[in-house]
This record gives structure tokens, sequence and C-alpha cells, in this order.
């Protein structure tokens, strides 16, 4: 059990890195969206030359930015949960808990993996572009979800084993 502990910390210590890393790039994918939408402000309002590309390329940064971030979200458990009702578990059934909630979230993790995978592949093979103005590939922006979706099932996995351990530990 204790090479399994030690696994699990390693591959969360990964996680974290990871995560850490998609923050940064979360906060470019801001940054950038900042701008597109600075620009389309100035150029509407004070030069009266509205552009095609911001709002559709915001929209594709918010859906990167979403899914990317959710499984730093969830390492730093930023994620909603009726704190009032959880701080009343202690012990074993905190632990109970604690896995029950990560699987829940993992159910929906695989769910956004297969079916947004599925979306952007078929995207991809159609060679799918957005309605709006520019007409961008809608693959890239898909994928980011089953990306982001597979990233989150992974921490909610580790999270799972966590809590089983503490289980395990706390029933000898």
């Amino acid at each position: 059990m204790g090479s399994l502990v030690t696994g699990v910390k390693k591959i969360y210590q990964g996680l974290e890195w990871l995560s850490n890393q998609l923050g940064w790039i979360g906060g470019g994918l801001t940054a950038v969206m900042m701008i597109a939408v600075m620009r389309e402000v100035i150029g509407r309002y004070f030069f009266n030359s509205p552009s095609d590309w911001s709002l559709e390329l915001s929209c594709y940064l918010l859906v990167g930015l979403s899914y990317l971030a959710a499984a730093h979200t969830e390492l730093m458990d930023g994620h909603i949960r009726i704190d009032f009702i959880y701080e009343r578990f202690r012990g074993r059934a905190k632990a109970v808990v604690d896995m029950i909630i990560p699987l829940i979230g993992l159910t929906w993790a695989v769910i956004v993996v297969w079916q947004g995978g599925r979306l952007a592949f078929k995207s991809l093979a159609i060679g799918a572009r957005s309605s709006q103005a520019m007409e961008w590939p809608l693959f890239p922006s898909q994928i980011l979800v089953s990306i982001g979706g597979a990233l989150l099932g992974l921490v909610l996995i580790a999270k799972i084993v966590k809590a089983a351990a503490a289980l395990v530990k706390g029933g000898e």
C-alpha cells in the first residue's frame, strides 16, 4: 500500500505542476481575450470600425480557458460544495464523502471526454467551421473540452485514491 500511495503522490505532484502551467496558459488566454475585447470596444465606439473576429475569438478562448482551468480549480478545492453540510462529516464518513464526490465528478468528466472527443473528431473529419464571419475551424476549441475533461478526470482519480487510502488507514 505504501508504494501505491507514493506513486499517487508523484502523479498528484505531476498533475499539480501541469495544472500550474495550464494556469499560466489560461492567464495568457485571458490577456489575449482582454486585448481582443479592448480592440473591439475602441474600434467600435471611437473609430466606428467594429471587427469581425474579436467576439468569435473571445468565445473560443473562453472555452479553452474554462475547461483547461477545471483541473487546477479541482486541485485547489475551488469547485462548489455545500460546506455547511460537508464540515459536519468526520473520520470515516468524511473519507467516504471524499470518495463519492470525485466519483460523481469523474462520471461527468468521462462523459465530457467521450462526447467532446466524438464531436471534435467529427468536426475535424468534415472540416466544420464556425458560422460567424471568420469561419474558423471548430476542432481546436472542441478538442480543448476533451483535454480539460481528461485532466480533470486524472485529478479526480488521484483524489479518489487519496480518499481510499485515508479510509483504509482509518479502518486499521
